[in-house]
């Protein structure tokens, strides 16, 4: 069947990006991280709270200190492929179902994905899945005042779907529908998303929070940059990967071949 194919080559499309942005995030996301933990770590050991915030935020900081997690070096750098690599095979299989479902619809009709596709793909997954929600979430470090976290997935849920079909309508869709689809890509931010009240880092010393708020901007344009590796390269590999599983149906339906009942089957 079409979907074992699908599952197969997301597993290999899944390694090769996961291992790509597990790289960049090594090169140039982690050691921002470790930059902030630094902060973390002498907040955490001052005895004295003079505020309700702090004392919050050290109630919260007791409440996560037995919580297991991977230690710092090789065990962290593992679990962080693993992760990677778990995630990436997810999004290569939406990536992949996606390719099939509108393989008739636009202007490819003639069942053929080349390096081309692959790019538009893999931009577009950027776009839904990382460039749109950072727009009102940016990625955040160590130390950073966030709003309630159920209220920042549903946002976050909200921004993609409405992004995915803002796209789709782009892409694929006639009139009016076609020009309807700009105003889903806004409608998140126009919502807008949580945050919490006052500056991202109002409890810290005013020192640590420049210097948080610096590091703030580098990890969020760091983390862009790893991303958008991760997308061209998981673009890039669906696609061929698309390809080649239409190019071996392809071949199972030549005339005079025969084929079984279980590869006589024109879609997913």
């Amino acid at each position: 069947m079409i979907f074992r194919q699908i599952v197969f080559y997301a597993l290999l499309v899944g390694a090769l990006s996961g291992l790509v942005i597990t790289v960049a995030q090594t090169w140039q996301v982690v050691p921002i991280i470790h930059s902030a933990e630094v902060f973390e770590e002498e907040a955490a050991s001052v005895p004295a709270i003079e505020s309700a915030g702090q004392l919050q935020a050290a109630h919260s900081h007791t409440d996560t200190a037995d919580v297991w997690a991977p230690g710092n070096g090789f065990e962290r750098s593992a679990f962080t492929l693993l992760s990677n690599v778990l995630t990436a095979i997810g999004f290569a299989i939406v990536i992949m179902v996606a390719m099939f479902a509108t393989m008739n619809l636009g202007r490819n009709q003639s069942r053929r994905f080349n390096w081309r596709h692959g790019l538009l793909w893999g931009a577009a997954g950027y776009t839904v899945f990382w460039l749109a929600p950072a727009f009102g979430l940016p990625p955040e470090i160590p130390l950073a005042a966030t709003a309630d976290l159920e209220a920042r997935q549903i946002w976050w849920v909200f921004a993609v779907v409405s992004t995915a079909a803002g796209l789709t309508g782009l892409a694929f869709g006639k009139s009016p529908w076609r020009w309807a689809a700009p105003l889903l890509l806004v409608v998140p931010h126009l919502v807008g998303a949580p945050h919490a009240p006052g500056a991202m880092f109002a409890e810290q010393s005013p020192a640590a929070a420049v210097q948080l708020e610096q590091l703030a901007q580098q990890f969020t344009g760091a983390t862009a940059i790893a991303n958008l590796c991760f997308w061209i390269v998981l673009g890039l590999a669906a696609a061929w990967s698309v390809q080649r599983i239409v190019s071996s149906t392809e071949q199972d339906f030549k005339p005079g071949k025969k084929t079984t009942p279980e590869t006589n089957l024109p879609s997913i």
